[in-house]
């Protein structure tokens, strides 16, 4: 084999491999595990019902029975989703967790977080930006209603409809609904302050 067929095989093996590993970072996904079940939540697009140490993939939707509990640990922070539940998991990625709670109860623990990462998480009426905080989230879809209680750091509401923005520091809460005009931050409730107590357990 002369020089230039090995040169060309050279560049026909070394191109695919270059390919793979400049692969962009920003695509690059990355699961939730199962880190503490109590009770059945079950992943609906699998079809199957979640165990500890299970793997969640990005699109996947979450759904727990009553009284159960489930957390989900990425490597930003874990959510804890508690009874009669529903989250979709919009976006996995090493730098980007977007997690849409369609009904129910969730907690978030976030890690410290470096400055081009985030979590989102979205409801059907708000968005909520976080950066190292724990916070509680209730959402009720059926009159549209529900509450953000912070316990650490602070948590940016933006409204959907009309893009009014509210920033709730720790010990504050906001309230939702489709008769509030003005988003307007209180004291935390002290059994919302109790709720988020439970945090604490979370990985």
């Amino acid at each position: 084999m002369n020089s230039i067929s090995i040169s060309k095989l050279v560049t026909i093996l070394l191109v695919p491999s270059l390919f793979f590993f400049c692969k962009p970072k920003e695509e690059e996904t990355t699961d939730a595990i199962v880190s503490f079940i109590v009770g059945k939540a079950t992943a609906e697009k699998a079809g199957s019902v979640l165990k500890a140490s299970d793997r969640v993939v990005e699109s996947e939707t979450v759904k727990t029975d009553k009284d159960a509990t489930v957390d989900l640990t990425t490597t930003l922070g874990t959510v804890r989703l508690l009874g009669d539940s529903e989250a979709s998991i919009a976006a996995l990625r090493a730098d980007q967790n977007y997690i849409k709670v369609n009904s129910g109860n969730i907690l978030v623990k976030v890690a410290k977080l470096k400055k081009n990462e985030s979590i989102s998480i979205d409801t059907p009426t708000v968005v909520a930006a976080v950066r190292g905080t724990q916070f509680w989230g209730q959402v009720n879809p059926a009159n549209e209603t529900g509450t953000f209680a912070v316990r650490e750091g602070s948590v940016q509401i933006t409204r959907k409809d009309d893009e009014a923005r509210v920033l709730v520091k720790a010990g504050e809460a906001v309230d939702l609904g489709p008769g509030i005009k003005a988003l307007k931050v209180r004291p935390a409730a002290a059994g919302e302050l109790s709720a988020m107590e439970q945090i604490d357990q979370m990985k």
